[in-house]
């Protein structure tokens, strides 16, 4: 069983401390991760139930299913692939761009905090853009409390929670006026993320009959690592309040 104490609602990084630990055991690297949100997690233990779907020699694909109790609420699937040891040159690349560091971003505005508890025992600091104001944004991220007690957060760990935020960095409408949630959530990894620090950078895109979808960029402090996809549902909130009545 694992806490939910630390990190409240992060049951993806909760799903993704097995997946890491069956890597770190074969050697193999998390090349992607993509999440079913089905119920929110609050604050109380959980168990997992992990199960290896196919073991391959090149790519394995894992499993992890999140309890509580009986009731499941969430699912993971991971595949790793193995290391071929040498990577070809893209003559094509773009120079990186060099971003700000955390310690020059600024904190979100106190009353922009209150919004959710994903602020809770979490550091924001913003280099672009503003959470209290709809556009793309970009942010330095660090989860400051550890998800298990007595295990220190990897930079894995951090990447996961950083993601799971993607939709509220770049949050395009009026929250007095919408809803939005995005029921899953996909990570795809070009290298491994190697600091405490993750810079999510971040855009929601709106099409038909409520759907949207949310694109991000992970950096660390040595650049870029993973792209995150999101699919985005967003409702008027007379409408969400009238079906709950």
């Amino acid at each position: 069983m694992v806490s939910g104490h630390a990190a409240g609602k992060r049951h993806t990084a909760l799903m993704t401390r097995e997946v890491e630990r069956l890597a770190t055991e074969t050697g193999f690297a998390v090349r992607r991760l993509t999440f079913d949100l089905w119920r929110p997690a609050g604050l109380r233990a959980f168990g997992t139930v992990s199960e290896l779907l196919r073991d391959g020699r090149k790519a394995k694909t894992l499993q992890v299913r999140l309890l509580d109790g009986e009731t499941e609420i969430g699912r993971c699937t991971a595949l790793l692939t193995a290391s071929s040891g040498e990577s070809p040159a893209d003559p094509f690349a773009r120079p990186m761009m060099v971003d700000k560091a955390p310690e020059a971003g600024s904190p979100p505005p106190a009353f922009a905090q209150k919004w959710s508890r994903y602020f809770q025992n979490v550091s924001v600091r913003l280099i672009e853009g503003a959470l209290e104001k709809p556009g793309p944004a970009a942010a330095w991220m660090r989860l400051d409390a550890p998800l298990v007690e007595g295990e220190p957060n990897t930079p894995l760990l951090q990447a996961v929670q950083a993601a799971d935020f993607a939709s509220g960095v770049a949050q395009i409408v009026d929250m007095r006026d919408w809803t939005f949630i995005n029921p899953e959530i996909s990570l795809y990894f070009f290298r491994p993320p190697e600091s405490e620090w993750i810079l999510i950078r971040a855009a929601t895109r709106v099409g038909a009959n409520g759907a949207g979808l949310t694109t991000a960029t992970l950096s660390d402090l040595n650049g870029p690592f993973a792209e995150v996809i999101q699919a985005m549902s967003f409702e008027r909130r007379e409408a969400a309040q009238a079906q709950a009545s």
